[in-house]
């Protein structure tokens, strides 16, 4: 093995070139869209701002092979220590630049172009997620630069699509399409991991990246069918993620059938030849695969096989670790494994943390004796929980090895960037270790002694046998709450007080947390408690509500609820880490009744946008604006649709029709609000609805929480008259 002492960091950011990071669906924008700034062209500098939130911003341009480039990042903050990866075509990693000698300065001269296609430059601090430094660069582009005969133009929608680090490409031919079939009354499951970090099975239908499952067949084996069981996951048409996309098939239940059992994976993108790999499944086995696509819409479905065992051997280059250090680096599927070494003596308490810090990356952890035996592993910290630590007494001196690694480890699909705690003594981690196979040591928190510290804190507390329900909804739309104990961006539930009226020890608390050591998105956050059950107690609730960011207190409330009650609250997170201490406008509001969040008559006395059939219209929320008011004349009889669409953002619609004596007719949440065969839709439909008057009707476009709402972002608007 070579022996490497150069900074992990530099290496490490290589895969966020084609790893998304935390997240929801983002709506990119084309490469060449803000004035061009994410396309480069030959002579023209462009400029962009890198800082601990955003230390990463990608660009593209075309070229054809056999060109050469020159690419120059240049910046006046030293901290930054600039950086330079370029990846082609194909997602491989053409040139990199990280020296961080000259910190000021990343360089890549007359780079030998190998093919056609789109070029992807990413400029990046060299310290990666770490530090707190934040600053403007410029990069320019040099060299005998001529565009493909087949390259995209600049203002086509197929071409590679960039926002910060996320990379997207536009599909016009068809979507990503993944199919599972087998042929027995048992109970096989499929789920796809994308490459933004999002999830998508049987449990959880959607994903933010705009997959949907097609539904958990033979679920629990009730009503199970031999008749072509099949389960899909599927994005449609148009933009969808550059990267891996892991691929699990679980064989979850035998049901009364049992025994081995076949099954077919059939995969599509972009409407090309579908491809397809066929295997077989023991009772609780796991099968691995994987599709990749990159910024050129080529794509492979990659065959992996059953997860068994874990592979100990050591290849490539290592890191000399120390005690008391902390390291960065990438999981790719070109990069499964990191190695670091330690030199350590007998009774050494060692402390080892590794943490997900963007894209999908699910990590697994080992730990190998002098002798190169596996000594400890962990895959999940805890339930729900996908980071992994070790903790552990030596009791014989030598050189130890941490290998840093994924779950299925080669023939794995997750891939992201990780931070790396070696330390001594018993580390606080930000969950409860649990075993390989899954079963936590200890279960989850439920009482509100040793939380804890967290980036972001949310506590909710209270003293009867009430079931109050928290929810954090962050900037991305991802909702953190007791049916989804942790979210891709890094959002924890580490309590939860009287769950299903089981009343808690010591006073009920729930609670939500950003982990200290990683750093929250930047945008607004919308924090909800729900009063979901009296569990047969008549005494009076008052609960307790709490807001830190960064160590500062931004918000505390003392309420009295009653059953059903909604109480909202927002808060925003700067680019800079730091919280806005002023806090979004707080209280109750109920989505049944418009003007439980919203002053109707200074709505309908403010601006009105005049719509007529047939028409669409669009619109922005954000928050400075919650709603939008919409009038159109109507005559009794007439049947009517309206269809309220958010367009990008984490915005969640509500709609609200208004009749002629401005009283409420019609309204509708969410045009889906999700089951076992159905995906939940929180875009919104009034469908069918007949008005019972002629007069000046109102449209309340809004969102989820009315006035109190954090969600946000641009809308299409739909008036349809039924014939």
């Amino acid at each position: 093995m070579r022996r490497q002492n150069s900074r992990r960091a530099i290496l490490g950011i290589i895969g966020l070139v084609v790893v998304a990071t935390i997240g929801a669906l983002i709506q990119p924008v084309n490469a060449q869209s803000d004035g061009g700034t994410r396309r480069l062209t030959v002579g023209q500098t462009v400029t962009g701002t890198l800082s601990a939130e955003n230390f990463a911003e990608s660009y593209v341009f075309d070229a054809s092979a056999g060109n050469s480039a020159t690419l120059t990042a240049t910046t006046t903050v030293a901290e930054l220590s600039l950086a330079l990866v370029l990846t082609g075509p194909d997602g491989a990693v053409v040139a990199r630049d990280g020296d961080l000698s000259s910190a000021t300065v990343a360089v890549l001269s007359n780079v030998a172009l190998p093919l056609d296609g789109a070029y992807v430059v990413t400029v990046l601090r060299g310290t990666g997620a770490d530090g707190d430094a934040t600053g403007d660069f410029t990069l320019a582009l040099a060299g005998n630069i001529v565009a493909p005969a087949t390259a995209t133009p600049n203002n086509s929608n197929v071409s590679p699509a960039v926002s910060g680090r996320f990379v997207f490409v536009n599909l016009e031919d068809g979507g990503v399409d993944m199919s599972l079939a087998w042929a027995s009354a048992v109970d096989l499951n499929l789920e796809v991991r994308d490459p933004i970090g999002g999830a998508i099975y049987g449990d959880n239908l959607t994903g933010e990246s705009g997959g949907v499952h097609g539904g958990d067949v033979n679920r629990d084996c009730t009503t199970a069918t031999a008749d072509n069981p099949t389960e899909s996951v599927d994005w449609p048409q148009g933009s969808v993620p550059v990267g891996s996309y892991e691929i699990l098939i679980y064989y979850n239940q035998p049901c009364s059938v049992g025994g081995p059992q076949n099954f077919t994976l059939t995969t599509d993108v972009n409407g090309d030849d579908t491809q397809t790999i066929s295997g077989v499944l023991n009772p609780g086995q796991v099968y691995l695969a994987r599709v990749t696509l990159d910024v050129n819409r080529t794509w492979a479905l990659f065959n992996g096989g059953v997860n068994a065992g874990l592979d100990t051997s050591l290849d490539g280059e290592f890191v000399e670790a120390q005690l008391g250090q902390t390291y960065t680096g990438t999981i790719t599927n070109q990069n499964p494994k990191d190695v670091y070494t330690l030199d350590l003596a007998q009774g050494d308490q060692l402390s080892v943390n590794v943490d997900a810090t963007s894209g999908s990356l699910d990590t697994l952890l080992l730990l190998l004796d002098p002798n190169g035996q596996r000594l400890l592993d962990n895959d999940d910290r805890a339930a729900g929980i996908t980071d992994s630590t070790i903790q552990t007494t030596i009791n014989t001196a030598g050189i130890y090895t941490v290998v840093v690694s994924r779950y299925g480890q080669v023939i794995g699909g997750t891939e992201g960037a990780y931070t790396l705690s070696i330390n001594t003594g018993q580390q606080v981690a930000n969950g409860t270790p649990v075993a390989t196979n899954g079963t936590p040591t200890t279960p989850i928190v439920t009482t509100d002694s040793n939380l804890p510290a967290g980036s972001v804190e949310v506590l909710l507390t209270w003293a009867t046998d009430h079931d109050l329900q928290l929810l954090v909804r962050d900037p991305l739309g991802n909702s953190v709450y007791d049916d989804a104990t942790q979210v891709s961006s890094g959002g924890i539930l580490g309590a939860v007080g009287n769950q299903g009226c089981n009343r808690a020890d010591g006073t009920p608390t729930s609670y939500v947390y950003w982990p200290a050591t990683r750093t929250p998105p930047v945008g607004t956050y919308e924090v909800e408690v729900w009063f979901q059950s009296d569990c047969d107690d008549t005494s009076l609730n008052t609960f307790q509500l709490s807001i830190k960011v960064a160590n500062q207190q931004i918000f505390t409330t003392t309420q009295n609820a009653n059953v059903d009650n909604h109480f909202m609250v927002t808060f925003t997170v700067n680019a800079d880490g730091t919280p806005n201490l002023t806090p979004g406008e707080a209280g109750f509001f109920d989505m049944k009744n418009v003007s439980g969040g919203i002053d109707l008559a200074a709505a309908l006395a403010g601006e009105i946008t005049p719509m007529d059939y047939g028409t669409v219209t669009t619109g922005e929320l954000n928050q400075d604006r919650k709603y939008q008011v919409y009038s159109f004349e109507g005559r009794a009889g007439e049947r009517i649709d309206i269809l309220m669409l958010k367009t990008a953002g984490n915005l969640d619609t509500a709609v609200y029709l208004i009749g002629p004596n401005n009283t409420l007719f019609a309204s509708n949440d969410d045009i889906s609000a999700g089951t076992d065969t159905e995906a939940r839709n929180t875009n919104s439909r009034i469908t069918g609805f007949v008005l019972t008057q002629e007069g000046t009707y109102y449209i309340i476009a809004t969102h989820y929480g009315l006035r109190y709402g954090g969600t946000q972002g641009p809308f299409s608007l739909n008036l349809t008259l039924r014939n």
